[in-house]
Formats: C-alpha cells, sequence, structure tokens
C-alpha cells in the first residue's frame, strides 16, 4: 500500500493530513518554512513525525547537529543528504535523500548492503525504470509525487554574488529565464548557499494507480496559496491535472545519462 508524507510550506500544520516532514531550521535549505527543534518536540507529541536534514555540513557543523539530534523526539524518520551523517543516526531511521543521485536499483541495493534500506528515488526517471526498482530492489521506496523540482544546489550565493542576477531580492523566490532554453526557472538564496527549481509543479498523479508500494512526497515549498488549497483537495486524485497546472516529463521521456550510473 502506497503511503503519503507531507512537506508543509506553512506552520499551520492543522491543514496538512499524512504524515509530516519538517525541514530542521538552519541545517535544511529550499524550503518555506523551518522548525527548530522545539517545535518538533511538540508536534511529535500528537502527529507522526520525520525530519529532514538536507544542508551539506562542515565539520565544524558535527558537535551541534549530534546534540540537536540527541535532543529530538518521537522522530519516525531522519531525511538526510549528506553522507557524514550516516555514523551519527540510527540506520533503521534514516532516508537517504539525495534528489538527483539514486537513479538505479544497484545504487539501491549496493546501500541497502549498507545497512540503508530507505531511499528517496530520483523522480527524473520513466515510470518503467520506477517500476524496475521496485521490482528489483527490497528497500523503502519514497518518491517525490508532487513538488516544483530541484535543479541545482550550490553552497554560493548565486543571487547577491553575480551581476546575472542584480536586483534580485536574496529573500525570495525569484523568477528568472535560462538564456539558451528560454525556461523559466525559482532560484532561491538562503544564507550562503542558493537553490534553483523548476518553476512548474511536477506531479505523477496520472500514472498512480501503477505505482505498488511505494511512499509518495508532497512537497508544498514554493507554491502559493491557491496551488496549496487545490493540491490539498485532490493529492491522491489520478486527475489533479485537472485541477491544476502540472507536467510529468521525466516519466515519458528516458535521460540517456543519470548522476549516479
Amino acid at each position: 500500500m502506497n503511503k503519503f508524507y507531507i512537506i508543509p510550506n506553512s506552520k499551520e500544520i492543522n491543514k496538512f493530513p499524512e504524515n509530516l516532514i519538517l525541514p530542521l531550521e538552519d541545517y535544511s535549505i529550499g524550503f518555506d518554512r523551518y522548525f527548530c527543534v522545539r517545535e518538533i518536540n511538540d508536534i511529535s507529541k500528537s502527529r507522526e513525525v520525520s525530519v529532514i536534514i538536507n544542508k551539506l555540513l562542515h565539520k565544524s557543523d558535527i558537535e551541534n547537529i549530534k546534540k540537536i539530534i540527541s535532543s529530538l523526539k518521537n522522530v519516525t524518520y531522519f531525511y538526510i543528504s549528506d553522507l557524514g551523517l550516516l555514523n551519527l543516526i540510527d540506520k533503521n531511521k534514516i532516508i537517504l535523500y539525495q534528489s538527483h543521485i539514486i537513479s538505479n536499483y544497484d545504487s539501491i541495493n549496493y546501500y541497502n548492503e549498507l545497512g540503508i534500506k530507505n531511499i528517496v528515488v530520483s523522480n527524473e526517471l520513466t515510470l518503467e525504470e520506477l517500476k524496475e526498482i521496485r521490482k528489483k530492489t527490497t528497500s523503502e521506496i519514497f518518491y517525490s509525487l508532487i513538488n516544483h523540482n530541484d535543479l541545482l544546489y550550490s553552497k554560493r550565493k548565486l543571487i547577491s554574488s553575480f551581476n546575472y542576477y542584480k536586483g534580485k531580492d536574496h529573500n525570495k523566490s525569484n523568477k528568472i529565464t535560462e538564456h539558451v532554453s528560454k525556461k523559466e526557472l525559482l532560484i532561491k538564496e538562503e544564507g550562503n548557499s542558493t537553490m534553483i527549481f523548476d518553476s512548474n509543479i511536477f506531479s505523477a498523479n496520472e500514472f498512480i494507480d501503477e505505482f505498488e508500494n511505494f511512499n509518495f512526497l508532497i512537497n508544498f515549498s514554493n507554491m502559493n496559496e491557491e496551488e496549496t488549497n487545490i493540491i490539498l483537495s485532490h493529492y491522491k486524485d489520478k486527475n489533479l491535472k485537472d485541477y491544476i497546472n502540472v507536467e510529468n516529463y521525466f516519466l515519458n521521456n528516458k535521460i540517456g545519462y543519470k548522476v549516479g550510473e
């Protein structure tokens, strides 16, 4: 049976059904709302809560993140990107969350042998590739069903440091147009780091009946109130595209080369 996990874009968490994934304040990036230890512990008293830590960490972060992890209570999973955290968290609680990296069953089976049995797969995969992964692995597979696909994560200030983005507000999501493809993108600078997202909302809902035993992630970050409310009303519907403009290019178009192969 498929399960759903939601990353909220508001601290009004009662409007979000299903299990929650809360971005950890100061140690996650690219989201609309971040949660401190106190907030997470309070919410986890009444809701199933997981925590996402998707920033790449420095050596100087280790001692503090160890204290934070030990102070978090009743957390179901930790979604992590930095492999350095593998030695700091119970492997049964780890979900490896590396956006573009995990794109084939060999990688997933390798991590399974290392004790990492929960994996977020890339959603730059075709439906047939996803079915093959499900068939040839025994790991728990997590997949971003609805979100703005993240395209780039840099440890640099790409808005405030370069003339190309002069005049952009680094505290907000800014829309830019890529010069060659003319495609509109969202760029978001937070602290010393930057993320770029596809401006289109990705949704695999059209094929939701063909997924078996997947854990679905729904990330409401970078969505406005109208988009949020529409998706909340129809996030399990196969015909979501009838209510909101979404795209699912990768599900029907195989990418010749993928990171991680």
